[in-house]
């Protein structure tokens, strides 16, 4: 909540902290384990069309991080403007064309799982949970892939093993 407290000042357009950080944590409880346990990284996702410049990125980074560490959290911090995936995507799937989002929770809608599919933010001061498939999946440890023009099975099938190494009683549809 500090970093989220913390990045809401830094006013990122369409601002969500994402992904692992979230749902990890939820199951940590659930596993009785120290609540940052197995979590990689801090995903934090924001949407500015304005500018696609990597450097903004960096800018971002570099002042998360190291509140972060000054601050004694351990997470890789991981920032990333969704206005520009397409073109990160298009670079290292051999050039091909992937529609942009539109905005934040568009491009957290198309992540691999429903698990996956999940942020926080604030906003007027208040927390706001964006979960397009619902917080179930997460509550019941399933992994559910979600089929779109941009995942793979190769993908999920990487994720969804990772995760079952790192927590227990895991649910995995398959792709």
């Amino acid at each position: 909540m500090e970093i989220l407290d913390y990045i809401s000042e830094l006013n990122l357009p369409n601002f969500y902290i994402a992904a692992g950080s979230i749902f990890q944590t939820i199951w940590n409880y659930y596993d009785s384990r120290e609540l940052n346990f197995g979590i990689k990284d801090l995903d934090v996702i924001y949407f500015n069309n304005n500018d696609l410049r990597v450097e903004k990125d960096l800018e971002y980074y570099n002042s998360i991080n190291k509140y972060a560490r000054f601050k004694g959290f351990n997470y890789e911090i991981d920032v990333s403007n969704e206005a520009r995936m397409h073109l990160w995507k298009m670079e290292h799937n051999q050039g091909v064309k992937v529609e942009p989002y539109k905005n934040s929770e568009d491009a957290i809608s198309k992540w691999i799982a429903t698990v996956h599919a999940i942020g926080i933010t604030k906003e007027n001061n208040q927390i706001k949970v964006y979960a397009p498939y619902g917080l179930s999946d997460i509550f019941s440890k399933t992994i559910r892939p979600i089929q779109h023009d941009r995942n793979s099975k190769e993908l999920y099938d990487k994720k969804a093993a990772g995760w079952a190494k790192r927590f227990n009683n895991l649910t995995i549809i398959e792709w």
